[in-house]
């Protein structure tokens, strides 16, 4: 596939996407989503791989061979907790720094999304209603409505998120 046919169907721009792919700049989360709904692939495929490769026969991945997708800018990093490729459902670690969290702009995703504070203090917004989070409190929700989280804590906050997309992953 070419930028150009990747640009029209992610409808992110060619120079973006040939941004992303010399590694000159990393992608936010509403992009790689755009990408992975373009290329029809779940979002796991995105993560830098650990020193084990995984296959889809994989049922354990190892703690130090997580594959893990940091935001930077976002003071967010996420580490895929499920093996890849094996269903529609993902089950992730965020790992949020004080202020750090999903961003301005609300994200949707059809399926559904839940999740469990370990550590820290965590704000979901879930369209008009805002929750905040202490470490032992869950949530789930529709995923289709716009949505963005938060790290509320003076230390790092850590959210088992888990994803179900209506889509085969």
């Amino acid at each position: 596939m070419t930028l150009a046919e990747l640009s029209l169907l992610s409808q992110v721009s060619v120079a973006m996407l040939s941004h992303i792919e010399r590694g000159q700049t990393s992608p936010s989360l509403k992009t790689l989503e755009r990408l992975r709904i373009a290329l029809g692939v779940p979002l796991a495929s995105f993560f830098v791989r650990g020193e084990a490769r995984s296959s889809r026969d994989d049922l354990v991945v190892r703690a130090n061979h997580r594959s893990r997708l940091q935001f930077e800018k976002l003071g967010l990093v996420k580490e895929l907790l499920s093996p890849p490729g094996h269903s529609c459902l993902e089950v992730i670690m965020l790992v949020i720094e004080p202020g750090g969290g999903s961003g301005a702009e609300p994200w949707t995703r059809n399926g559904e999304k839940a999740g469990l504070v370990l550590e820290g203090r965590f704000e979901l917004t879930v369209g008009e209603r805002i929750c905040t989070l202490e470490q032992g409190d869950s949530f789930q929700f529709d995923s289709s409505q716009p949505h963005w989280f938060r790290n509320l804590a003076a230390t790092h906050s850590k959210v088992l998120w888990i994803i179900s997309s209506d889509a085969p992953a």
